[in-house]
């Protein structure tokens, strides 16, 4: 069987390809991101602090707590969007295969045409859920995790 190198896959992908690699990279970074800043020595104290010197404690808590949790959907958000970028690499790389046989009935609809297509159509689902299903997973653990801390910075500040 032959086995496709990581190059041929991203030439087969196109340009989606860099799409969904700016959402690797973003989705690393934010969880890099999240791993250092949900620290318990890191946000608590500075958040216990916030919530007790403010002149609306409730109000204050209200926006730290809304402000880890929306850090945290950006996963989520990442976790959406890649597999529809996927997706539309599915459908230009089916678009590129039917088209191409239209193209080239007369000359006997060669395999290939169909075949550069179908691989588009097959990398880029690939790699988009490749990209989506640890960002999931990254997000139920760091939404728990913030979780975890919003409870502990509400424990504290009382």
């Amino acid at each position: 069987m032959n086995e496709i190198t990581f190059g041929q896959a991203w030439n087969y992908g196109g340009a989606l390809m860099w799409v969904l690699s700016f959402f690797s990279v973003a989705a690393l970074a934010i969880a890099i991101y999240l791993w250092y800043s949900q620290r318990r020595g890191i946000c608590v104290p500075a958040a216990v602090d916030a919530v007790r010197k403010a002149k609306d404690p409730a109000a204050e808590g209200g926006r730290i707590a809304d402000a880890m949790m929306a850090s945290v959907d950006w996963l989520a958000d990442i976790a959406a969007i890649a597999p529809l970028v996927g997706l539309l690499g599915t459908v230009l790389g089916m678009f590129r295969a039917f088209g191409g046989i239209a193209t080239d009935v007369a000359a006997g609809a060669k395999p290939v045409v169909l075949a550069q297509g179908v691989s588009q159509a097959i990398v880029t689902t690939i790699f988009g859920l490749a990209i989506a299903i640890p960002c999931l997973l990254c997000h139920a653990y760091f939404r728990r995790r913030a979780m975890k801390r919003i409870a502990e910075i509400e424990e504290l500040a009382q």
